[in-house]
């Protein structure tokens, strides 16, 4: 479509103003400031963003509530962040195989998705504050607890797979809740995916400083430390969601569990792109994040300073998940579900890289990919629930997609091990990343998910 000069003038200041407005930034001559908002007005434009109707990110900051929920998510997330690389490391040192590693992994996962069910059935029926207040304190306990027994010696795999059993059940509780909890703390519709992105993005900062932290503290050859610190932000994070106040819904228990949750289900089977995407998710678990997440450690494993090559992989993930999460914080995709798909094709990039035997600085390259592709994915498939899913059974619904989506993470763990011994670590990459390819290609010939369009503010 062509563009005349006067249409093309009026896109760019309409920009440049937008950007000023949301800045709110010190760095600009005042007087250029006032000029470029003077024609923004002349042009049509809202002097202010508040003008025009359409909440930013700025808006959700200055609003306590979220800021609290902000700083609760980003302390836990980054303790969290800490512990994968600290805690691979730690056990592969001490002589646990690859095998044992992912048992402990799908042993914190198989309750998550055992209870995943039950966790949204009571986030729609009491406070979603409270319950994930009590899932912190659990897991507060749990890494406590790891870094003692890792502090005293050689643990032994059962007391390692129930400590991280408990950590599972806290996080069954814990994510229905907070999912259900994103849209009451951000208060319009309008400032859903603002508050994901914002999200998004701390968990993308801490996916930088979490791995460098965890390989430079295992180099030191202090892995309980890296675990204490997970222990202590989730302390954090209860303090802060104990000083949130939010209007009190009265929730009606009139019905049954099994009521509760067959409703829930009714209306997740009203939605094929939903079903779809969840399969998806859960398909993404198998064959994508859990090999990467377990082979890609055993790989460097075995070179020297790998604990800290991984780490900057890792971090480079985590780089990209900021500048994903900036980009759909800033820009709203107008069919959500294409980007989600091309968004999962991109999630190969580090696979593929790390079966061709690719150097650390291309490894931390297709891994940027990666957290950028990641980050947008998650934004828009959680903007789009929540915007579409009625409040009263988004707990349940968020519920559903989880124990589909990471029912097959537990699988994918155990397997990674056995699978990479029998067929070699860089085949097991490559077939994944080819079955992630071949579902974003024919998912995206869909009309269920190529029609599903943005819900715009009014």
């Amino acid at each position: 479509m062509n563009t005349t000069p006067v249409e093309a003038e009026d896109r760019f200041l309409n920009l440049l103003a937008s950007i000023l407005n949301d800045s709110g930034s010190t760095c600009v001559q005042p007087s250029l400031r006032r000029g470029v908002l003077r024609m923004a007005v002349s042009a049509g434009l809202p002097a202010t963003p508040e003008e025009s109707g359409k909440p930013t990110y700025l808006t959700l900051l200055r609003q306590p509530s979220f800021t609290l929920f902000f700083m609760a998510a980003s302390a836990s997330t980054l303790g969290s962040a800490v512990v994968p690389v600290a805690l691979t490391f730690a056990l592969l040192q001490i002589g646990y195989t690859a095998t044992a590693v992912g048992l402990i992994l799908a042993a914190q996962t198989a309750p998550t998705v055992i209870l995943l069910l039950a966790g949204g059935v009571i986030g729609d029926r009491w406070s979603r504050r409270r319950i994930m207040m009590g899932a912190d304190a659990l897991r507060c306990v749990c890494q406590g607890g790891l870094a003692a027994l890792l502090a005293t010696g050689h643990p032994s795999l059962p007391a390692l797979m129930l400590l991280a059993a408990c950590l599972g059940v806290g996080n069954a509780f814990f994510s229905p809740a907070e999912s259900g909890l994103i849209p009451e703390i951000a208060g319009e519709k309008s400032r859903i995916k603002a508050a994901n992105s914002l999200l998004g993005i701390s968990n993308s900062l801490s996916a930088i400083l979490g791995p460098v932290i965890g390989g430079m503290l295992v180099g030191l050859g202090d892995a309980p430390l890296a675990i204490g610190m997970d222990a202590l932000s989730y302390a954090l994070s209860a303090a802060c969601l104990a000083f949130i106040h939010l209007p009190q819904h009265e929730r009606k228990l009139t019905t049954s569990v099994l009521t509760d949750l067959k409703q829930g289900w009714s209306v997740f089977r009203q939605h094929k792109w939903l079903q779809l995407v969840t399969a998806q998710y859960g398909l993404l678990n198998l064959v994508t994040f859990a090999p990467f997440f377990v082979l890609g450690p055993v790989i460097f494993s075995s070179m020297p300073n790998g604990a800290r090559s991984w780490g900057w992989i890792a971090s480079a993930t985590g780089a990209g998940g900021v500048v994903g999460g900036l980009l759909i914080l800033r820009f709203r995709p107008s069919r959500p579900l294409v980007a989600y798909e091309i968004s999962a094709a991109l999630l190969t990039a580090p696979l593929i890289v790390l079966a061709l035997h690719a150097s650390v600085p291309v490894l931390m390259a297709s891994s940027a990919v990666f957290g950028l592709a990641l980050s947008i994915l998650n934004v828009t498939v959680q903007t789009t629930i929540q915007e579409r899913m009625p409040e009263e059974v988004l707990s349940r619904i968020n519920a559903l997609f989880s124990v589909v989506a990471t029912g097959l993470g537990p699988l994918g763990f155990a397997l990674a091990g056995p699978v990479a011994h029998l067929a070699g670590p860089r085949h097991a990459l490559g077939v994944g990343s080819g079955i992630t390819l071949v579902s974003a290609a024919a998912l995206l010939c869909l009309g269920h998910i190529r029609h599903v369009k943005a819900i715009r503010a009014p």
